[in-house]
């Protein structure tokens, strides 16, 4: 299955619960509307691609700000957006926001947090 296809839109916060409950090993990328969003996107990219296991949920948090404010109660994070979270087992176990978000920081989280499939 393609990332394009494994992406799938929260726009709720039943929508997260039900993301979260259904994929033990996901990534939820809170998308804003600078330029910032694409280009931390374009970091992470390669190594969603290279696990075709881990579900990606995005939320457009200008559109969607109840599916934002939920994950921000799920997990006790302060939002940021651009966001990156790592989930497991419905548990953030990584996040990094901004210009924090990076390829080798997410690869090193991905291959030392997660349980191999």
């Amino acid at each position: 299955m393609t990332l394009k296809e494994r992406i799938r839109f929260l726009t709720t916060p039943q929508e997260v619960d039900d993301f979260l409950a259904g994929n033990p090993q996901a990534v939820v990328f809170k998308a804003g509307t600078c330029h910032k969003t694409q280009e931390t996107f374009s970091q992470v990219q390669p190594v969603l691609e290279a696990h075709p296991d881990l579900a990606l949920g995005v939320i457009r948090v200008v559109e969607s700000r109840p599916a934002s404010n939920r994950v921000a109660e799920v997990t006790g994070l302060r939002h940021e957006s651009p966001q990156l979270i790592l989930f497991r087992s419905g548990r953030a176990v990584f996040d990094r926001d901004n210009w924090d978000i990076t390829r080798e920081s997410f690869a090193a989280a991905v291959g030392e947090r997660l349980a191999p499939v």
